[in-house]
């Protein structure tokens, strides 16, 4: 299992409708490609500044991952364009299950 791992910093005034967005738009866009097995979305706790959530996709294996990548990745990075810093602030990380 592969966990595509995005975590995004919001300002506190932008963070509801930036959630709601990610909701109806960016998770929308990423199960349309039919590539990913469940996804999940957790908000940190231990934050000081803004608000942080992470949301992780999860693909079957790193082939699939690599195919998300190759077909998708520029328009998943182009609709996340759509709010940028200093508004929001994005990191990503990528995971392999043992």
């Amino acid at each position: 299992m592969i966990v595509y791992t995005l975590t995004a910093n919001i300002d506190t005034e932008l963070a509801e409708e930036w959630l709601q967005w990610m909701k109806d738009d960016v998770i929308h866009f990423v199960q349309e490609t039919q590539l990913t097995v469940d996804y999940k979305i957790f908000k940190v706790l231990n934050d000081n500044e803004g608000v942080t959530y992470t949301f992780q996709f999860f693909f079957k294996d790193v082939f699939v991952y690599k195919l998300f990548l190759s077909e998708h990745h520029k328009n998943f990075s182009a609709l996340l364009g759509k709010y940028t810093p200093p508004q929001v602030v994005y990191f990503n990380t990528l995971l392999q299950q043992i």
